[in-house]
This record gives C-alpha cells, sequence and structure tokens, in this order.
C-alpha cells in the first residue's frame, strides 16, 4: 500500500489474547498501514516483562513498516485479555511507566476491541463463548458498561467450551457407574484420549493444559449431538440455556430496546447446530436483538476505539478503507 505518507495522525490498537497478540496501525481515514503479531500478552499466564517485551515489540514493527514516527500516535489503545479489573490496567500502565509510549497507552480489556469489531464502535453487548464465556456491553450514549461472567472455570464460564466439555466428561463417568443414561461420549472421548478403559480418563488431572484441553471436548459433543445423542443434545441445551441466562441479565442492567445489537464472538458460533440452538431459544423469550457476527477482527474494533476517542465519526468512508486497506494487505488473523 502506498499510503504512509498520505496522512498525518496515526492510531495504533492492539488485541491482546492468551495464545497470540495481535496490532494495527491506522490513520485518521481508515486505512490499515501495517499489521504486526507477537506471542501472547495476558499478564496472569505471562510474566509482565515478557508481556511488555511482546507489546514493544509489535508496536516499534507497525510504526517502522508503516514509515510512521512516535510524534504522529495520537493514542496506543491495548486490549488486553487479563485486563478487566483496575489494578490488571495499573500494572500493565505500570510496564510503561517513564517510556516514550506512557501518555499514549490506553488499556481495556479484550471484550471492548470484539464488541467494537461487531458494532463498528456504537453500543451493543457481546456475548463471548469460546474456552470460557463473559458477556460485555457498552451504551456510547450514556457511556454505562456492564459485564456478566468471565469468572474463571472454577468459578464461572457457564455454557462455554470447558463447561461443555467438563459436562460430556461427567456422563461418560456417571454411565460407567451406571449412574446415567449410555451415551456415544464414552466411545468418542476414549478414542480421542487414546484410552482403552473409562477409569484411565482420571488421568486428566496431571495433564497440562487442562483447561483448554477440556474445553476442546466440545467438539465432541457437537459430533455426538449431531447423530441425536440424548445426553450430548441435553448438554448443548444447557449451555445454550446459560449462556442466554447471561444475555439477559446483561440486557437488563444495561440497555433500552433500541440498543439491543448482540455480537456473537468465540469458537462455540462456529459450529452451526450450536449456533442454531442458541439463537432458536434466544428468538423464543427476546425477539428485539439484532444479531451481529463481525466483518472485521477484534484488532481492527480497537482501532475504532482510538479513532472515535479522538473524535472521528465512523462514516461509510472510513468503514469502506478499513474493509480495502484489511483485505488489499491480507491482513488474516
Amino acid at each position: 500500500m502506498q499510503l504512509k505518507n498520505a496522512t498525518t495522525k496515526r492510531w495504533i490498537a492492539v488485541d491482546g489474547g492468551g495464545t497470540k497478540t495481535i496490532c494495527v496501525i491506522g490513520d485518521e481515514q481508515g486505512h490499515i498501514l501495517s499489521k504486526a503479531i507477537g506471542v501472547a500478552s495476558n499478564i496472569h499466564t505471562i510474566s509482565h516483562q515478557k508481556v511488555y517485551k511482546t507489546l514493544t515489540d509489535i508496536m516499534e514493527r507497525v510504526i517502522v513498516d508503516s514509515g510512521s514516527i512516535l510524534e504522529q500516535i495520537e493514542s496506543i489503545y491495548l486490549c488486553l485479555a487479563g485486563a478487566d479489573r483496575d489494578n490488571d490496567k495499573w500494572i500493565i500502565k505500570n510496564l510503561f511507566k517513564n517510556t516514550v509510549y506512557e501518555q499514549k497507552i490506553k488499556i481495556k480489556n479484550d471484550a471492548q476491541a470484539a464488541l467494537a469489531s461487531g458494532t463498528w464502535g456504537e453500543s451493543g453487548l457481546i456475548l463471548i463463548a469460546g474456552t470460557g464465556s463473559i458477556v460485555y456491553g457498552i451504551s456510547t450514549t450514556t457511556g454505562k458498561s456492564t459485564r456478566v461472567g468471565g469468572w474463571g472455570f472454577l468459578l464461572g464460564d457457564e455454557g462455554s467450551g470447558f463447561y461443555i466439555g467438563q459436562r460430556a466428561l461427567k456422563a461418560v463417568m456417571k454411565s460407567y457407574d451406571d449412574r446415567g443414561p449410555k451415551t456415544e461420549l464414552t466411545t468418542l472421548i476414549l478414542n480421542h484420549f487414546q484410552l482403552q478403559h473409562v477409569p484411565e480418563l482420571v488421568r486428566i488431572y496431571s495433564g497440562e493444559n487442562i483447561v483448554p484441553n477440556i474445553a476442546k471436548l466440545s467438539k465432541i459433543v457437537f459430533s455426538a449431538a449431531k447423530n441425536e445423542d440424548p445426553v450430548a443434545l441435553e448438554i448443548l441445551e444447557n449451555a445454550v440455556n446459560e449462556l442466554i441466562k447471561m444475555v439477559e441479565a446483561a440486557s437488563q442492567k444495561q440497555f433500552e430496546s433500541k440498543e439491543d445489537v448482540l455480537v456473537l464472538h468465540g469458537g462455540l458460533f462456529s459450529d452451526s447446530l450450536f449456533k442454531n440452538l442458541f439463537l432458536g431459544k434466544l428468538k423464543s423469550i427476546h425477539q428485539n436483538f439484532k444479531i451481529v457476527q463481525p466483518e472485521i477482527p477484534a484488532v481492527i474494533g480497537a482501532y475504532l476505539l482510538g479513532i472515535r476517542e479522538s473524535g472521528i465519526i465512523i462514516d461509510e468512508k472510513i468503514k469502506k478503507n478499513i474493509r480495502l486497506s484489511w483485505d488489499e494487505t491480507n491482513f488474516l488473523e
């Protein structure tokens, strides 16, 4: 792209998660000028110095690659997993103390970026259902925000991939004990772990990455449900009900009917059966939601937050420039 010197102001945006971190730099017209990818940046799972190095490395790369200089940067929006609470934000902010970036840093959680990617920075709710689950919402008219869930696998994450996988494992154990019905999940899960007997599943306690590994079992539950396994179908129905409760709670806290936009985000919604179960249940009890799935990635949502805070109106021209510049450079997550 030959846009590097066409405009003067720049905004850096970062979407950081538990597996990778993506950074972009863009101008006031919606041109995405450069992108860089780094490793995970969650302060709760990665050392703080590694997080700092990851963030500064990718920020410096997009500045250099776009032919920009620090003085052009209006703000740096860091939308990071693990940045939900005030203390988390303080820790991240403190990493940049006495650096050239200190006065430009804005810290938000990654759910805010994902929401903005679905609403183009406008009001709405986002339901994220992946390994964990959370509903986050913001009203641009009142400035009010809310969150429901997102408390981790021990205290929450109802309806998530982990929730589904854990219940599948419990169903297999109950079936083995004759405390529950027979289920196709037994064979599928044993094959998944390359085990011969149900009692061997207790090995999972000593395994690494236990939470994501259990969450991956949600795919097995989807498969069994498509074969009309009653136990798998019941697990998915219960998961859907939990997600619906989260959305209802957030909606009641946050929004008027005219703002009832719901963005769906996360791996569970890539399965058509699960998505249709969720939408069918939601529509039966709440018909006012406008359902949206993002056409742009969360890192662009972080960029939108930055330019919006600077007073730039996100009109159709800016949206078009974002779409074109993202596609032309083949910026794929």
